[in-house]
């Protein structure tokens, strides 16, 4: 049964973030994404970058990035309603994050 995790990505060497949403079948395990459209496993995911994050997982490699989950739901609604409480626009005016808009409103379905 799906499930939908609040995550927060952190790059090691930097201490950069990125909060995302993700539907995955087992919340308690990693199933290689880690935000953004980025699948450790799948280079085509980050080789031609178009976001900030999938650009600093192309300079330093997937294995600078480690996932937590934050939260888990049993709906996206949930999911997106606490992302957004977190990626607002004090969050997005950090200079540690990689996030680009406010959460809870823009979203790939996947």
């Amino acid at each position: 049964m799906e499930k939908y995790i609040v995550y927060q990505t952190t790059n090691k060497i930097n201490n950069k973030i990125y909060i995302g949403v993700h539907c995955t079948n087992n919340p308690d395990g990693f199933d290689g994404y880690i935000g953004c459209g980025v699948r450790i496993t799948q280079p085509c995911t980050y080789m031609n970058p178009k976001t900030p994050f999938q650009y600093a997982v192309k300079k330093y490699g997937t294995g600078a990035f480690i996932r937590t989950t934050l939260a888990k739901f049993d709906t996206e609604e949930e999911a997106f309603e606490l992302e957004k409480k977190i990626v607002n626009e004090e969050f997005l005016r950090r200079e540690d994050v990689y996030n680009l808009v406010e959460g809870g409103k823009f979203h790939i379905t996947h």
